[in-house]
Protein backbone atom coordinates (compact mmCIF):
# COMPACT_ATOMS: atom_id res chain seq x y z
CA UNK A 1 0.00 0.00 0.00
CA UNK A 2 1.54 3.37 -1.02
CA UNK A 3 2.10 5.92 1.50
CA UNK A 4 -1.03 8.36 2.44
CA UNK A 5 -1.06 11.54 0.67
CA UNK A 6 -1.70 15.25 3.26
CA UNK A 7 -5.11 15.60 4.29
CA UNK A 8 -7.16 17.62 1.67
CA UNK A 9 -7.29 21.55 2.34
CA UNK A 10 -10.19 22.27 -0.02
CA UNK A 11 -13.99 22.27 0.73
CA UNK A 12 -14.25 18.71 2.39
CA UNK A 13 -11.14 18.72 3.73
CA UNK A 14 -10.66 21.65 5.90
CA UNK A 15 -13.21 21.07 8.95
CA UNK A 16 -13.87 17.59 9.60
CA UNK A 17 -11.75 14.77 10.60
CA UNK A 18 -9.20 12.28 8.11
CA UNK A 19 -10.80 11.22 4.94
CA UNK A 20 -11.51 8.52 3.85
CA UNK A 21 -8.73 6.73 0.83
CA UNK A 22 -10.76 5.28 -2.33
CA UNK A 23 -8.71 3.69 -5.09
CA UNK A 24 -11.49 3.72 -8.43
CA UNK A 25 -11.23 3.08 -12.12
CA UNK A 26 -12.83 5.07 -14.56
CA UNK A 27 -14.04 5.14 -18.38
CA UNK A 28 -11.68 7.94 -19.97
CA UNK A 29 -14.28 9.96 -21.24
CA UNK A 30 -15.80 9.91 -17.49
CA UNK A 31 -12.33 10.72 -16.19
CA UNK A 32 -11.74 13.42 -19.32
CA UNK A 33 -14.54 15.49 -17.97
CA UNK A 34 -14.14 15.17 -14.32
CA UNK A 35 -10.81 16.72 -15.34
CA UNK A 36 -12.10 19.50 -17.02
CA UNK A 37 -15.53 20.06 -14.34
CA UNK A 38 -12.68 20.05 -11.73
CA UNK A 39 -10.21 22.60 -13.27
CA UNK A 40 -13.07 24.98 -14.12
CA UNK A 41 -14.60 24.69 -10.39
CA UNK A 42 -10.72 25.66 -9.52
CA UNK A 43 -10.77 21.99 -7.13
CA UNK A 44 -8.45 19.01 -6.99
CA UNK A 45 -9.93 15.74 -9.02
CA UNK A 46 -10.71 13.55 -5.69
CA UNK A 47 -12.10 17.15 -4.29
CA UNK A 48 -14.49 17.21 -7.61
CA UNK A 49 -15.67 13.65 -7.34
CA UNK A 50 -16.42 13.75 -3.88
CA UNK A 51 -18.33 16.92 -4.53
CA UNK A 52 -20.35 14.61 -7.21
CA UNK A 53 -21.11 12.43 -5.12
CA UNK A 54 -22.38 13.95 -2.51
CA UNK A 55 -24.43 16.41 -4.99
CA UNK A 56 -25.56 13.21 -6.26
CA UNK A 57 -27.22 11.91 -2.60
CA UNK A 58 -28.44 15.09 -2.33
CA UNK A 59 -30.19 14.61 -5.06
CA UNK A 60 -31.50 11.29 -4.18
CA UNK A 61 -32.70 11.67 -1.01
CA UNK A 62 -34.38 14.98 -2.60
CA UNK A 63 -36.08 13.16 -4.88
CA UNK A 64 -37.34 11.08 -1.80
CA UNK A 65 -38.47 13.91 0.00
CA UNK A 66 -40.50 15.45 -2.57
CA UNK A 67 -41.84 13.24 -5.30
CA UNK A 68 -42.07 10.32 -2.69
CA UNK A 69 -39.78 7.92 -4.50
CA UNK A 70 -37.67 7.12 -7.96
CA UNK A 71 -40.91 5.89 -9.65
CA UNK A 72 -43.00 9.21 -8.98
CA UNK A 73 -39.64 11.29 -9.85
CA UNK A 74 -39.64 8.87 -13.13
CA UNK A 75 -43.77 9.45 -14.24
CA UNK A 76 -42.66 13.33 -13.86
CA UNK A 77 -39.92 13.16 -16.15
CA UNK A 78 -42.01 10.84 -18.67
CA UNK A 79 -44.20 13.40 -18.54
CA UNK A 80 -42.16 16.33 -19.19
CA UNK A 81 -41.49 13.97 -22.15
CA UNK A 82 -44.96 13.85 -23.16
CA UNK A 83 -45.32 17.64 -23.46
CA UNK A 84 -42.49 17.72 -25.45
CA UNK A 85 -43.28 15.25 -28.03
CA UNK A 86 -47.16 16.71 -28.27
CA UNK A 87 -46.16 20.42 -28.72
CA UNK A 88 -43.56 18.97 -31.77
CA UNK A 89 -45.77 16.41 -32.76
CA UNK A 90 -47.79 19.62 -34.68
CA UNK A 91 -47.23 19.10 -38.74
CA UNK A 92 -45.66 21.79 -40.92
CA UNK A 93 -45.56 22.28 -43.97
CA UNK A 94 -42.58 21.85 -45.97
CA UNK A 95 -41.56 22.35 -50.18
CA UNK A 96 -41.75 18.81 -49.98
CA UNK A 97 -44.34 17.61 -47.54
CA UNK A 98 -45.62 17.63 -44.36
CA UNK A 99 -43.06 17.34 -41.12
CA UNK A 100 -43.04 17.41 -37.56
CA UNK A 101 -42.45 20.68 -36.20
CA UNK A 102 -39.37 20.35 -33.93
CA UNK A 103 -38.71 23.91 -33.89
CA UNK A 104 -41.59 24.71 -31.82
CA UNK A 105 -41.28 26.51 -28.30
CA UNK A 106 -42.25 23.65 -26.12
CA UNK A 107 -43.98 25.87 -24.00
CA UNK A 108 -46.53 26.93 -26.38
CA UNK A 109 -48.67 24.84 -24.96
CA UNK A 110 -49.20 27.07 -21.93
CA UNK A 111 -50.34 30.26 -24.22
CA UNK A 112 -52.10 28.01 -27.37
CA UNK A 113 -55.66 26.86 -25.86
CA UNK A 114 -55.46 23.60 -29.02
CA UNK A 115 -51.87 22.59 -28.20
CA UNK A 116 -53.20 22.84 -24.42
CA UNK A 117 -55.54 20.62 -24.99
CA UNK A 118 -53.77 18.10 -27.10
CA UNK A 119 -50.93 18.00 -24.13
CA UNK A 120 -54.02 17.33 -21.29
CA UNK A 121 -55.23 14.50 -23.38
CA UNK A 122 -51.51 12.90 -23.81
CA UNK A 123 -50.75 13.23 -20.05
CA UNK A 124 -54.03 11.67 -19.33
CA UNK A 125 -53.46 8.72 -21.62
CA UNK A 126 -49.61 8.60 -20.42
CA UNK A 127 -50.93 8.01 -17.05
CA UNK A 128 -53.63 5.02 -17.78
CA UNK A 129 -50.36 3.13 -18.95
CA UNK A 130 -49.82 3.25 -15.04
CA UNK A 131 -53.73 2.23 -13.78
CA UNK A 132 -53.66 -0.53 -11.47
CA UNK A 133 -56.62 -2.82 -12.18
CA UNK A 134 -59.53 -1.77 -10.49
CA UNK A 135 -59.30 1.85 -11.04
CA UNK A 136 -62.23 3.51 -11.76
CA UNK A 137 -60.61 6.25 -14.35
CA UNK A 138 -64.12 6.99 -15.00
CA UNK A 139 -64.51 9.28 -12.21
CA UNK A 140 -60.84 10.68 -13.29
CA UNK A 141 -62.09 14.35 -13.79
CA UNK A 142 -63.80 14.91 -10.27
CA UNK A 143 -62.13 17.59 -8.27
CA UNK A 144 -59.27 17.14 -6.09
CA UNK A 145 -58.55 19.54 -3.55
CA UNK A 146 -54.37 17.93 -3.38
CA UNK A 147 -53.02 20.45 -5.97
CA UNK A 148 -55.38 22.89 -4.57
CA UNK A 149 -52.91 23.18 -1.40
CA UNK A 150 -49.92 22.12 -3.60
CA UNK A 151 -50.30 25.42 -5.77
CA UNK A 152 -50.97 27.14 -2.60
CA UNK A 153 -47.52 26.19 -0.82
CA UNK A 154 -45.64 27.00 -3.42
CA UNK A 155 -47.49 30.21 -3.59
CA UNK A 156 -46.63 30.69 -0.10
CA UNK A 157 -42.67 29.30 -0.37
CA UNK A 158 -39.77 31.16 0.64
CA UNK A 159 -37.18 31.03 -0.97
CA UNK A 160 -35.01 32.81 1.99
CA UNK A 161 -35.18 29.96 4.30
CA UNK A 162 -32.35 28.38 5.73
CA UNK A 163 -30.39 25.64 4.06
CA UNK A 164 -30.75 23.85 7.03
CA UNK A 165 -31.11 20.12 7.16
CA UNK A 166 -35.48 19.05 7.26
CA UNK A 167 -36.32 22.08 4.83
CA UNK A 168 -35.84 20.28 1.44
CA UNK A 169 -39.52 20.19 0.43
CA UNK A 170 -39.78 23.96 1.25
CA UNK A 171 -36.65 24.49 -1.35
CA UNK A 172 -38.35 22.60 -3.67
CA UNK A 173 -41.30 24.44 -3.81
CA UNK A 174 -39.16 27.60 -3.64
CA UNK A 175 -37.57 26.01 -6.52
CA UNK A 176 -40.66 25.60 -8.73
CA UNK A 177 -42.28 28.78 -7.49
CA UNK A 178 -39.26 30.91 -9.15
CA UNK A 179 -39.51 28.21 -11.67
CA UNK A 180 -43.12 28.30 -12.90
CA UNK A 181 -43.09 32.45 -12.54
CA UNK A 182 -46.61 33.88 -13.25
CA UNK A 183 -48.11 30.88 -13.96
CA UNK A 184 -48.39 29.46 -10.60
CA UNK A 185 -50.78 32.86 -9.84
CA UNK A 186 -53.53 31.77 -12.85
CA UNK A 187 -56.48 31.93 -11.43
CA UNK A 188 -58.27 28.78 -9.84
CA UNK A 189 -59.78 26.01 -12.59
CA UNK A 190 -63.48 25.62 -10.93
CA UNK A 191 -62.90 29.91 -9.57
CA UNK A 192 -66.58 30.31 -11.38
CA UNK A 193 -68.04 27.56 -9.78
CA UNK A 194 -66.91 28.08 -6.67
CA UNK A 195 -68.18 31.68 -6.27
CA UNK A 196 -71.47 30.24 -7.32
CA UNK A 197 -71.48 27.63 -5.26
CA UNK A 198 -69.51 25.01 -3.19
CA UNK A 199 -67.77 21.58 -4.74
CA UNK A 200 -70.28 19.10 -3.09
CA UNK A 201 -68.40 16.87 -0.79
CA UNK A 202 -68.89 13.77 -2.95
CA UNK A 203 -67.10 15.57 -5.81
CA UNK A 204 -64.27 16.24 -3.62
CA UNK A 205 -64.11 12.65 -2.59
CA UNK A 206 -66.10 10.35 -4.96
CA UNK A 207 -64.95 7.19 -3.14
CA UNK A 208 -66.37 8.19 0.50
CA UNK A 209 -68.97 7.33 1.78
CA UNK A 210 -71.38 10.13 3.25
CA UNK A 211 -71.06 9.99 6.88
CA UNK A 212 -74.72 9.74 8.79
Amino acid sequence: MGKRGPQPKGEYGRDGGRTAVLSTRLQPDTRARLSRAAKANKRSLSQELEHRLRVSFINEDGVIDFYGSQANAAIIQLLGAVIKSTCTSWLVKTADEWVRDFHKDPGEWLRDPKIFDAVFGAIVHALLWFKPPGSRHDQLFFYSSEIERLIDEIRAADPSLPLAKGATRQHALAVLKDQLGNLVHRPHPYGDLIKKEPIPAVARHPNKKKQK
